[in-house]
């Protein structure tokens, strides 16, 4: 008999330690190496010319290139090959006449995009239950290594079955699973297909690398487990010391529900172990007195050690779903708070969602959700999915929408768009069966058909669009043409013309809103623009526009119609200036994140924010009131389990509706009180903001409604260069702003919606320095210089700006931060070289220093701010540390208590409440922490950390007379964020009402009775 053994190059080493094996391997093996081009097109071409099936010209040539894209010389990764024989099966299931086509191989997603797509509608299928149960399943099938990549690991039916905490529906998924041929089950053995999927499929690969030491500590804890099982519970095989300490926190933290039966028990014995010696321990007089406090108290303490372990287990469900679905996490931490409103984590866990996007789900369609879209009103929403059926919603009160009616029906087959007339009047709907319906809404409760289907045969119809007139509907369809109907009388619509050119299925069309304009955009990663002035006869514009790599799902017009954007395939936005139609170009690099194709692109009615739906289950919001310097807002809107199909902004711009592939729709709080800027500054009263921002302009904004900022003016730019340090004087008529132009410039802002400049400017010795101060009376200014050096300056009249005396020198670095006391009498500066100085200024021209610099810091100084009275100095720098300082002889600062420490990147930014008692420090770590500094001497955290939901930059300041805290929020936002716990409260319950359902609340709250924290 003669064995052939197949072994991959990385478990050649492992086959050495058989004697029989390595001399196999050393006298009788062939080394297989990547097939070439040729055998691999022979691969793609051989199989389904044996059967009869033609390939669609090009076809081969597509697959091979994506094949070979990262080998080296073309050659290929073997682990495209079972990548290559799923996209080749879904390419056949969704062959056309004998033919494998060109779209079929697209819409499959690719040879990266097949697997992926196939996993994920099998994971959307299930219920949460199940889902639970398939990420235990697939979890346990891969085995981590301390140094290696992860690995399949073979399992037995009946052993997952017996370790699961809900076998039914452990059976469940694996069913699903061995069906999408996703995992193999032969007679009793199970295991993944292909170690390609652990790398293909972006959901697995994050559960995998979410928190690698995890998966290590839980896959020891599962294995120690079975051995403890297979030895009938042998006592000497519990954990003990560190090794039992390690495993039970990280128990704590992840929950029961990802360990195995036996694992759960494992520990559970280990902990009674661990307890019973403890009390074994015990003297016998001890015991009696224990004994005898634990029969008067046993009631009390069971219920607080119930009251304890219920807490935790709610505070744990909140922080695990933080990212991957915020509006489920401000449900749960609105319960942690319920149960404990004193508690400071709770409390925090809150605040942390005043600007979070949160969303209310729509529940009602029985397949995935293609598009969303607002009636003008905003009273209404109407929803296309793949069950074939359009659904009206009344959402006229955003927190509490419902269905109108029964869901419209005709289609006979999946319904891919439903849009509203302009008047509001008129619905139309389109899809796969390639007919246009029309619906008369006038009673939104009853609606009716208007006349028959419209058909042209194309092929399915993948976007309707109404011109803004309404008189011109625009259908892309599969035809390759763009189909036009005069809407005139919408009982009888007339066809008048097709637009042509596309070279493939056109997939995308939009208006620009003065109408004159019509975008299309498909398969052929093209967008051609149409002169539409008068609809029955439409000119072409100029050449397509090209710069997409794949398919082009989506394009929209800004509201000022002069951006396009468009969504593609190839998983990036990008922005167009269509200013000039005939003269379009590209505006910057595309906009890139997505780890899955954009489906759905669309403006805020303000035009100041883009929005993009993607296949990799979330929404991003980018800032695009530059379309030239766009900037991504806070996190991606997470909390679908199903691809993101479809996204439309509400008329009033606050809402985002947004349909999933897990057939549900969502609509989503859209924060209002960002800002355009990277850095900002509140004027002393606190009812300005200045910003400043990436296109080197200073914006200033009436924040009185910190809900809704409003712009003043215009933006101004102060000067050459990005501006590096903004400050308002005292009195708040000056604006002072530091400019890479090595400039100072001062702006009288007494009027701000007219910011007037001072001149001349003041010319700095400064390249990289940014530190930019007034003294409490605004008479004196001082600045940082490139050489380590200070500058003070007589600004009491801002147009003849005097420097006064020489620069102060003595640092070894660049000063980064500089603060006045508020008696004016000291002057604080930080820097580079790790110290703190204070300086005599009561007689500015001959400033002279206090003491000795001020040492401790292990690494540059950021930040620093005084209290409010002026006897603590509060610091922060690159060693993670805020330090306070007794300050109130400047000659002698003494360290007020060890550092305040919790971040994990450097300290950029510090800020004190009015009446001093509540530090807040910004870091790089994206966290905002607040410190109780009542008593400075003995500071303390405040709960946990705030995510402010966004990249926290080195703006942060409290407003001077509100419990409002102005962030830096991303690359060049700057956001609002209220302290105000009640008001988080309110806001969670206006926007996840019906999150909190009660099969969620049996699945993560199942020890406490069925009460949603915003009433049912």
């Amino acid at each position: 008999m003669l064995v052939v053994l197949g072994i991959r190059a990385d478990f050649y080493e492992l086959c050495l330690g058989y004697p029989e094996l390595a001399d196999a391997l050393q006298h009788r093996h062939m080394v297989l190496g990547p097939l070439t081009t040729a055998e691999l097109r022979e691969a793609v071409t051989g199989p389904a010319k044996a059967v009869g099936l033609e390939l669609e010209p090009g076809l081969a040539e597509l697959i091979v290139r994506e094949v070979s894209a990262d080998g080296p010389r073309g050659s290929h990764d073997a682990g495209a090959l079972p990548l290559l024989s799923h996209a080749l099966l879904a390419t056949w299931q969704r062959r056309k006449a004998g033919r494998l086509t060109l779209a079929g191989y697209r819409a499959a997603g690719g040879i990266q995009g097949a697997v992926a797509a196939t996993a994920e509608r099998a994971w959307s299928s299930l219920d949460s239950e199940a889902r639970t149960a398939a990420r235990l399943l697939l979890l346990r099938l891969v085995r981590l290594g301390e140094d290696t990549q992860a690995t399949r690991r073979r399992g037995t039916r009946h052993q997952l079955a017996r370790e699961s905490t809900d076998p039914g529906k452990t059976e469940e998924s694996l069913e699903t699973l061995v069906r999408a041929r996703l995992v193999t089950l032969d007679a009793e053995t199970v295991e993944i297909t292909h170690e390609a999927l652990l790398h293909a499929w972006p959901r697995l690969r994050d559960w995998i690398d979410e928190d690698r030491n995890d998966h290590l500590v839980r896959q020891r804890l599962e294995e120690d487990g079975r051995s403890w099982e297979g030895s009938n519970r042998d006592s000497s095989l519990l954990y003990r010391g560190s090794r039992l300490e390690q495993a039970h926190t990280w128990a704590k933290t992840a929950g029961g529900t990802y360990l195995t039966r036996s694992a759960v028990e494992f520990l559970a014995a280990s902990m009674r172990l661990r307890r019973r010696t403890v009390w074994l321990r015990r003297g016998a007089v001890s015991a009696l007195v224990a004994l005898a406090v634990l029969a008067a108290g046993t009631a009390v303490v069971a219920w607080q050690q119930r009251d304890d372990a219920v807490f935790e287990q709610v505070v744990t469900e909140a922080d695990r779903f933080q990212n991957t679905d915020p509006s489920l996490s401000a449900q749960l931490a609105l319960v942690a708070h319920d149960l404990r409103p004193h508690d400071e984590g709770a409390r925090n866990r809150l605040l942390s969602m005043v600007n979070a996007p949160l969303a209310t789900p729509l529940h009602g369609h029985t397949g995935a959700v293609y598009l969303t879209s607002f009636s003008p009103n905003g009273r209404l929403l109407a929803t296309a999915s793949y069950d074939r059926t359009v659904r009206l919603w009344d959402v006229k009160d955003r927190s509490r929408p419902k269905p109108l009616g029964k869901p419209l029906t005709g289609h006979t087959s999946w319904v891919s768009s439903a849009v509203f007339s302009p008047d509001g009047l008129t619905l139309a709907s389109a899809g796969d069966d390639g007919t246009i319906r029309l619906w008369d809404v006038r009673d939104p409760r009853h609606p009716r058909p208007l006349g028959a289907p419209l058909s042209r045969h194309d092929g399915t119809i993948y976007l309707l669009a109404f011109s803004p007139d309404g008189r011109t509907l625009a259908a892309a369809t599969e035809g390759r043409v763009v189909r036009l109907w005069d809407m005139g009388r919408p009982g009888r619509p007339k066809a008048i013309g097709a637009l042509t050119g596309a070279t493939a299925a056109v997939r995308s069309v939009a208006f620009s809103p003065d109408g004159r304009t019509l975008a299309a955009g498909g398969d052929d990663a093209s967008i051609r623009l149409w002169n539409m002035a008068d609809p029955r006869r439409p000119k072409r514009i100029g050449k397509a526009l090209t710069g997409h790599k794949d398919l082009i799902h989506s394009v929209a017009f800004s509201p000022d119609g002069r951006t396009l954007a468009s969504g593609s395939a190839d998983n990036t936005i990008r922005l167009w200036d269509v200013g000039d139609p005939r003269r379009a170009e590209p505006l910057g690099s595309p906009l890139t994140g997505h780890i899955g194709p954009i489906w759905s692109v669309s403006f805020s009615p303000d035009g100041s924010m883009l929005a993009a739906a993607s296949q990799d289950s979330t929404a991003s919001l980018w800032n695009v009131s530059d379309p030239a310097y766009p900037s991504q807002v806070g996190e991606p809107l997470a909390g679908s389990s199903g691809e993101m199909y479809a996204l439309g902004f509400s008329p009033d711009g606050r809402t985002l509706a947004t349909g999933s592939g897990d057939n549900t729709v969502r609509l989503w709080s859209i924060p209002t009180s960002d800002m355009v800027g990277r850095m900002g500054v509140f004027r002393p009263d606190g009812r300005v903001l200045a910003t400043a921002g990436r296109d080197e302009k200073v914006r200033l904004w009436n924040v009185e409604d910190p809900n809704r900022p409003v712009p003043l003016g215009k933006p101004f730019a102060p000067g050459k260069g990005s501006v590096r340090e903004l400050t308002f004087a005292p009195d708040g008529h000056t604006l002072a702003m530091m400019t890479g132009g090595r400039q100072v410039r001062l702006w009288n802002v007494t009027d701000p919606t007219r910011p007037v400049p001072y001149k001349p400017p003041l010319p700095l010795r400064t390249r990289f320095a940014g530190a930019l101060a007034f003294t409490p009376d605004g008479r004196m200014m001082a600045t940082a210089y490139s050489d380590n050096t200070i500058q003070l300056w007589n600004v009491s009249d801002p147009s003849h700006v005097r420097r006064l005396g020489k620069p102060l020198t003595g640092h070894g670095g660049y000063v980064n931060s500089l603060v006045f006391s508020p008696d004016g009498r000291t002057l604080a500066s930080g820097s580079a070289d790790n110290t703190i100085r204070l300086w005599k200024v009561t007689d500015p021209r001959h400033a002279t220093p206090r003491g000795r610099p001020v040492t401790g810091h292990l690494g540059p100084i950021n930040a620093l701010v005084f209290t409010p009275d002026g006897h603590t100095l509060a610091s922060g720098g690159d060693d993670n540390t805020v330090r306070l300082w007794d300050v109130t002889d400047p000659g002698k600062v003494t360290r007020l208590r060890p550092p305040l420490t919790g971040h994990t990147d450097a300290i950029v930014s510090l800020t004190f409440s009015q009446d001093g008692r509540t530090l807040a420090s910004g870091g790089n770590d994206n966290a905002v922490r607040l410190w109780d500094v009542t008593v400075p001497s003995k500071a303390t955290s405040i709960g946990q950390s705030l995510s402010p939901n966004a990249k926290t930059g080195n703006f942060l300041s409290f407003s001077p007379h509100s419990r409002m805290l102005g962030v830096s929020s991303g690359a060049d936002t700057v956001r609002l964020w209220s302290l105000d716990v009640d008001e988080a409260v309110r806001r969670i319950c206006s926007m996840t009402r019906g999150v909190l359902t009660p099969e969620k609340w049996d699945e993560y709250l199942s020890r406490l009775s069925y009460a949603p924290p915003c009433g049912r």
